[in-house]
């Protein structure tokens, strides 16, 4: 009988491989009653884990790992500025949607009078030309000159936008537009973090009394959808969210993190437990490795870590194993890196290595196409696991396109 030998990948432990396991062995007792599923939890016995309780990340020791910190005074000020890093123009454009930045109603008109949106317009054409504007931006070393900056924004359609729903004075408008005039001139130097968060407020304060000052009481609709726009923003992309739940997302992820750094750094004893599993099997064996456990595969096969037993092949490598099926797996990566504690970059595959068939999802940001790097050897099939990117690494079990590969695959290791 062929046995399955299910290698977990990273971060892995009890109960979630207890779970996977049971769904790999339902998906196969359902097609293939003839080849029984083992496993080989290497993560329970050597897995990377916090020694000393975690003392090394902020607060964890503190909660116990649980829980989120309290978020910090300015957080809501972070967040804006992630925003604005990312979309210097948000606020602007959210300034146009609610279809009015003030609280005061439109301004009554005056004969001969320039609109409130035409004078900041004006304001920001001159802001070059104002000696206290241009030494404070100049200062900030922003790193765009700042006739450019304002030529460039002044030339946005968004400010367009936001000026014609302005419906007068006192105005939230200078502020937003002080706002994205900096976080413009951050976006285009690449790293906005280069400037002090002290110094960048400092030349909003400056640019917005420049360009006609504020009212900070004022629109109270577009402020709060600011905030909303701004947390949206650090939630989906994760910043607000690692920092104010470090301590719990910290124990999900020290795993997944450790133990790639500890394989890298001390794969003997994991190589040797995936050894011992192989040898207990009887009969022919298929490896179905996931992840990290691709990698630890991957390197027991190619560099011969089985060297007693009778049945080996040329230099020592089991024969015993006759496939080897990888998903979701980074091993093709740190092959063309030169990372691989196996095999250094340009020497292919050994002669004797298993039959090898390399599944990934181009939405699986954790899996690499093996093909073009080994060139001789190895299959790539791409599947598609119909799940965001922050799902498909682990989605890959409920695909029936990888049990049909994988039965192809015992199909040519099955003995007739």
């Amino acid at each position: 009988m062929v046995t399955l030998l299910f290698v977990h990948g990273t971060g892995v432990r009890e109960p979630g491989y207890g779970d996977a396991l049971r769904r790999v062995r339902e998906a196969v007792a359902a097609r293939r009653p003839d080849v029984r599923v083992e496993p080989c939890d290497w993560g329970s016995a050597l897995g990377s884990y916090l020694r000393d309780g975690g003392v090394s990340i902020p607060g964890f020791a503190q909660q116990g790992g649980r829980g989120p910190e309290a978020p910090a005074p300015d957080e809501e000020q972070v967040a804006r500025w992630a925003l604005l890093y990312s979309d210097p123009l948000a606020e602007l454009r959210l300034s146009a949607l609610t279809g009015t930045a003030t609280a005061a109603g439109p301004a009554p008109f005056v004969p001969g009078g320039a609109a409130p949106g035409d004078e900041l317009l004006e304001a920001l054409a001159a802001l070059p030309s104002s000696d206290a504007a241009s030494a404070a931006w100049t200062e900030a070393g922003l790193g765009l000159p700042l006739a450019r900056a304002a030529a460039e924004l002044a030339a946005a359609v968004d400010l367009r936008r936001a000026v014609a729903a302005d419906g007068g004075s006192p105005s939230v408008l200078p502020r937003l537009t002080a706002r994205a005039l900096v976080a413009h001139a951050l976006h285009q130097g690449g790293d906005p973090g280069r400037v002090p968060a002290a110094a960048r407020d400092a030349l909003v304060d400056r640019l917005t009394g420049a360009l006609g000052g504020d009212d900070r009481g004022v629109g109270e609709a577009l402020a709060a959808g600011a905030r909303f726009a701004a947390r949206l923003f650090e939630n989906v992309l994760g910043s607000r969210l690692a920092v104010a739940h470090r301590t719990a997302l910290s124990g999900r992820s020290v795993g997944f993190v450790g133990d790639i750094v500890s394989y890298l750094v001390r794969g003997e004893a994991v190589r040797a437990l995936v050894a011992e599993r192989v040898r207990a099997q009887s009969g022919p064996v298929v490896v179905l490795a996931h992840s990290l456990g691709g990698i630890i595969s991957f390197d027991l096969l190619a560099a011969g870590v089985l060297l007693d037993g009778a049945d080996t092949g040329p230099g020592g490598r089991p024969r015993q194993v006759k496939a080897l099926v990888t998903v979701g797996s980074q091993a093709p990566l740190l092959y063309e890196l030169d990372a691989l504690p196996s095999r250094p970059y340009g020497s292919g595959l050994p002669k004797d290595f298993p039959p090898w068939v390399n599944v990934y999802d181009r939405r699986d940001l954790l899996s690499y196409r093996a093909s073009e790097v080994f060139v001789d050897g190895v299959t790539d099939v791409e599947v598609d696991n119909r799940q965001p990117v922050s799902a498909a690494h682990s989605a890959y079990w409920s695909n029936d396109t990888l049990w049909a590969v994988l039965d192809d695959v015992l199909d040519r290791v099955a003995p007739s």
